[in-house]
């Protein structure tokens, strides 16, 4: 009994350090709905480890009010959502990934263009935020601090901090979706379970065409719900483009260790994730998986 609590409680420690740790607490959260997956699945649940799990997800309350319910939207909804999917025996994984984060992007779409004093209360914590790193780059004299960019959000703190948080939403449901594909893929791995491979619809690019046409709109919260837009489907698309080059890593068989090496350099650097995701786009229109996959069953891509 002791050893399957240690599944849910290990799962809420690693999403309540973010409120103390968060440069350690976010990459602990990310492993939060595999424990959680785990757990679910496990021969010796019981109601009284249930109860365990509700009570440990209440008392993250004492930190803050909102951390139990950003918990149930996103971990406990994703893991529960890639249990129940896994249980009636569908293995297509772009589902869950996609699908699954949408219940935290609504309630944070909701909250923060819906409430105008929470949406406020955000961008003045944001703004201080901002403004305490701007100070401490240019009391450490980094070089950074002379960049156009870095001087342009200087001048426009409050501009810059009013569109992070409006952009909030979608960077939330990028964040479940990369837990959710962890979840579902390291589970898979442990339980010995073959995934297809990661393809969303290809119908699904209308929508991240939809999302470049709205930032062109002169309407600011259209406009940012048009980048709400961008940056979910390429997130989505990023996952594709990370099949891919993990497609040709295992065909030229690279060693396991030089791979994570890679993908560690490549999440390291931004610019990289977008080149990932726009591999991913065109491989709607490309076959990149090169020419002894065209043999193979296809995802269907409608």
């Amino acid at each position: 009994m002791t050893q399957v609590i240690l599944f849910p409680i290990t799962s809420v420690l690693l999403y309540g350090l973010m409120a103390y740790m968060p440069q350690f607490g976010i990459v602990g959260a990310v492993f939060s709905p595999l424990l959680l997956l785990l757990y679910l699945n496990h021969e010796k649940r019981s109601k009284y480890s249930d109860l365990m799990l509700v009570s440990a997800v209440g008392l993250m309350a004492g930190i803050s009010y909102m951390l139990p319910l950003i918990y149930i939207a996103t971990v406990a909804f994703c893991a529960l959502f890639v249990f129940m999917y896994m249980k009636k025996g569908y293995l297509e994984i772009w589902l869950p990934v996609s699908a699954a984060p949408l219940l935290i992007f609504t309630g944070m779409a909701i909250m923060i263009y819906g409430l105008p004093e929470y949406r406020k209360e955000l961008t003045d914590f944001a703004e201080k935020g901002m403004l305490n790193f701007i100070n401490a780059v240019k009391e450490s004299k980094n070089p950074m601090a002379d960049d156009p960019y870095f001087l342009a959000v200087v001048n426009q703190s409050r501009m810059a901090a009013e569109s992070m948080v409006l952009a909030f939403p979608a960077i939330n449901y990028a964040f479940a979706a990369l837990c959710t594909h962890i979840a579902m893929s390291l589970y898979s791995k442990l339980k010995k379970i073959e995934l297809p491979r990661f393809r969303l619809p290809d119908n699904l690019v209308w929508l991240l065409i939809l999302g470049f046409a709205l930032v062109f709109v002169n309407q600011k919260y259209i406009k940012h719900g048009g980048l709400n837009l961008i940056i979910m489907m390429l997130t989505l698309y990023a996952f594709q483009g990370f099949d891919v080059v993990n497609h040709w890593f295992t065909r030229f068989k690279f060693p396991s260790f030089l791979k994570a090496l890679i993908f560690v350099f490549i999440f390291a650097e931004p610019p990289f994730i977008i080149f990932i995701a726009l591999l991913g786009l065109f491989s709607v229109w490309f076959n990149l998986y090169g020419r002894q996959e065209n043999n193979k069953e296809q995802t269907p891509s409608d």
